[in-house]
């Protein structure tokens, strides 16, 4: 059986609930936004798609392998942007601050193992965030962008301790996201 998977690290609830304040402001622009989920909202570094069930295993190894020399460490919520920029945003993100290295290195390695897995390679640059909307269409994009840029976000860190591999089901209402391996960290 195939399940739908990607590998993600966790933020805090004190981060995800500065995600959710950020939504609630930038509702008020009334823009078509499909709005994330608190309990979805995770910063992926590795969307694997459709995977056969019993490859599992050898994904979790990877990934503990890729884990087993490092330490906990923080990362901090930053600005909010838009990709691939306001004249045709798709995604409304928040990015990291203080840690983006740590994790932009780990997506590298979770990307590297990956591969030789037989996981097709990221094209793009990796840049950690976490997508808190799916911008629909242009309907009051300019006031979005408005109530964005006038948004101080608040600098709230997650300490980083493990990495997952998700199983995500999608459903009428949205994705249903559920562990199915947790890797700690080896020190």
């Amino acid at each position: 059986m195939n399940i739908r998977t990607f590998i993600a690290l966790e933020l805090s609830d004190g981060a995800k609930q500065e995600l959710v304040r950020l939504e609630e402001t930038f509702k008020q622009a009334d823009a078509d936004v499909k709005w994330v989920a608190p309990e979805s909202i995770h910063l992926t570094l590795k969307f694997l798609g459709s995977i056969p069930e019993e490859k599992v295993p050898d994904i979790t190894a990877c990934l503990k392998k890729i884990i087993s020399d490092k330490t906990s460490f923080d990362v901090v919520l930053g600005v909010v942007g838009v990709f691939p920029g306001w004249d045709r945003a798709k995604v409304l993100w928040a990015g990291i601050s203080d840690g983006a290295e740590h994790v932009k290195d780990i997506a590298d390695e979770v990307s590297a193992a990956m591969e030789s897995e037989g996981f097709e390679k990221e094209t793009r640059d990796f840049r950690p965030h976490v997508t808190i909307g799916r911008i629909k269409s242009a309907k009051n994009r300019d006031k979005l962008k408005k109530i964005v840029e006038s948004t101080k976000v608040n600098p709230v860190s997650s300490r980083i301790s493990s990495i997952i591999l998700f199983r995500s089901d999608l459903s009428k209402t949205g994705a249903v996201h559920t562990p199915i391996a947790v890797c700690e960290f080896g020190r």
